[in-house]
């Protein structure tokens, strides 16, 4: 996977290019120039974060009732009142593995039976 190119990278190829007028004005001014270098590091340090996310960490609607089994309407109601995070993608929804983990943590408890010792 090749490294994507910040917004300053971005606007330096436009204004190398001496038949594009809009990325030679914005590179010559000093206040965009020093906002495009801002948010181009911000860029590239967001995608170079330990936090980036495989593809195959993302999981739909049929794992996550699966993996917790509920139902699709307790897993609207979870992603209603912001228990489990979630993302649309051209209408189907994807949850992150860590963030269905991290509910099955915070929220499993374990119960025995206990025996009454009501013949004593």
């Amino acid at each position: 996977m090749s490294t994507p190119k910040t917004i300053a990278q971005i606007i330096a190829e436009l204004a190398a290019d001496p038949s594009n007028p809009v990325g030679r004005n914005l590179v010559q001014c000093p206040c965009i120039q020093a906002l495009l270098e801002a948010v181009g590091q911000q860029v590239v340090s967001t995608h170079n974060d330990s936090t980036h996310n495989d593809l195959t960490d993302w999981i739909d609607n049929q794992v996550v009732m699966l993996t917790l089994h509920i139902s699709l309407r307790t897993l609207q109601t979870l992603r209603s009142n912001g228990t489990l995070p979630y993302t649309r993608i051209n209408n189907k929804i994807y949850y992150l593995r860590r963030d269905v983990e991290k509910l099955l943590n915070d929220n499993y408890t374990t119960h025995q039976k206990t025996r009454c010792h009501d013949e004593d």
